[in-house]
């Protein structure tokens, strides 16, 4: 029988992330999935400024950005006329080394990060499939049906399930998933867009009756197409795509012609999440413990913030570098920004999808005029960029956070970005471990509890001014944790 610290169920984004981050720390695991490779589709495109920011911790974010697309602006198709042109380019500029909407196909995510486990040594388990879940005394047994036909018994101290809204693990550890079904049904679909309209940005496509959102993807002309089937349509299984072509076309409001598509299917939109993220030493992480509409692109990108969230914690805990009650932390933290997002998502999504005349009223008159207004002005520029980016998500509420701080830091917050004449903030966050950066020749001691990496920096010069700038000491010392959010500030 094999045995093994940590089994990772389901290589999907959140589980090769995940293992990305026990690598980084040379945490043993094991990682499997029933598929036989990454997946060959596109699925989720956008990868927020945050998603990008843990990349360049793994080394691997200038590769990202050279496979995908900015989005420079978002232009409003209201009933046939272009209503409105949100300009984007750069809305977060000053908050982080990533400040724009980044798309990205998730297969090509996918493949960055097995790359870069396989470039540590790892490997993933595919054709593999969990089938028996059984607690023993020191963790979980587990069953697992390999391609060839064998049978294989594992045991492991950590179970984390990644393996989507069906997830096995879930189920086993009888957690309820609430929330609602949305009765309508949607499509997605990769095609080929020739249109007048040069490939910039994303495009909405309003009218009384439809909506239409088109997003760019990496090849020429090519969108990646969501909305509303047609009411002719019953299953969302069963739909030729010449079907959905004749509906995109009659409805963009604009000349244009589908000339070509690679993938399309229809789905129902899920708002739910679980009421518990760990049982014992079982974990969900990604779609396992919430799901929730497309809108605004956060899908992917919090399912690969949950995995960095109990990465270096799980890390930290199977090498010894600290006591497993770190990891009652991890649904403090991640849950109840789960909740808001399948609260915000659930409300947004039904805006641009109800029949109903105000939604309708409010898709086609306000909305575009409340975005080209709200990028107008910095302050709600600049909250607009750090709710979509993810960048605005603090644990200044949790137990890892000491309550320190003052001004616009506290413990708990991520790291700022900044910068300063040959170099920024975020240099000092390279290597894995806790970070204590020393001000003013303050001193620094140990990290409670923490017997792991741990790296000190005395802060001086052009650097010390600009992390004055921006809330940190003078005089002190501030300890950042292994995932660039803070956990102490100390003023001296």
């Amino acid at each position: 029988m094999f045995k093994t610290p940590i089994l990772i169920v389901g290589a999907g984004p959140t589980g090769l992330m995940l293992s990305a981050q026990l690598h980084r720390y040379g945490a043993a695991h094991t990682i499997i999935d029933r598929k036989d490779g990454v997946t060959p589709l596109s699925k989720a495109l956008a990868v927020q400024a945050r998603t990008l920011e843990h990349y360049c911790q793994l080394g691997i974010a200038e590769a990202a950005l050279d496979d995908g697309f900015v989005a420079t602006n978002m232009r409003f198709i209201v009933n046939g006329r272009i209503k409105a042109k949100v300009v984007l380019g750069e809305i977060g500029a000053g908050l982080s080394p990533y400040p724009y909407i980044f798309i990205l196909e998730q297969s090509r995510n996918e493949n960055l990060l097995s790359d870069f486990i396989l470039s540590h040594g790892g490997n993933i388990d595919w054709s593999t499939e969990l089938s028996d879940i059984e607690t023993v005394p020191d963790g979980y047994r587990v069953t697992l049906d390999r391609a060839d036909g064998s049978v294989e018994t594992i045991e492991c101290r950590y179970l984390i399930g990644c393996e989507g809204a069906s997830s096995a693990i879930r189920h086993f550890i009888g957690t309820p998933f609430r929330g609602v079904t949305n009765a309508q049904l949607f499509f997605v679909a990769d095609i080929t867009l020739k249109s007048a309209l040069e490939k910039q940005g994303v495009l909405l496509a309003i009218n009384g009756r439809e909506f239409l959102g088109f997003f760019p993807m990496s090849g020429p002309d090519q969108y990646r197409a969501i909305g509303i089937l047609p009411e002719t349509v019953t299953d969302p299984d069963d739909f030729a795509f010449d079907l959905l072509k004749t509906h995109i076309e009659a409805n963009l409001g604009i000349p244009a012609e589908i000339t070509g598509h690679s993938w399309h299917s229809g789905y129902r939109v899920h708002h739910r999440i679980a009421d518990n993220f760990r049982s014992a030493n079982a974990f969900l992480v990604g779609d396992a413990a919430h799901v929730h509409s497309p809108a605004g692109g956060q899908g992917m990108n919090t399912g690969l913030g949950d995995a960095v969230n109990l990465g270096w914690k799980l890390a930290a805990v199977t090498n010894g570098w600290t006591g497993p009650d770190i990891l009652d932390s991890y649904e403090a933290e991640r849950r109840p920004f789960g909740v808001q997002l399948v609260n915000t998502t659930d409300r947004a999504f039904s805006t641009m999808v109800s029949p109903s005349w105000i939604a309708k009223f409010v898709r086609t008159h306000i909305v575009p005029r409340a975005l080209r207004t709200v990028l107008k002005f910095r302050p709600l520029r600049t909250q607009m960029f750090k709710t979509v980016s993810q960048t605005r998500i603090h644990y200044r509420d949790a137990g890892l956070s000491d309550g320190s701080g003052t001004g616009t830091l506290r413990s708990g917050d991520r790291f700022p970005w900044f910068e300063w004449e040959g170099g920024n903030s975020f240099d000092w966050l390279s290597e894995p471990g806790y970070v204590v950066l020393r001000f003013s020749g303050a001193a620094a001691g140990p990290v409670p509890g923490w017997t792991g990496p741990l790296h000190e920096i005395h802060v001086t010069g052009p650097a010390a001014e600009a992390a004055a700038a921006v809330g940190l000491p003078v005089c002190g010392t501030a300890v950042v944790r292994p995932d660039m959010h803070l956990g102490s500030i100390v003023h001296r």
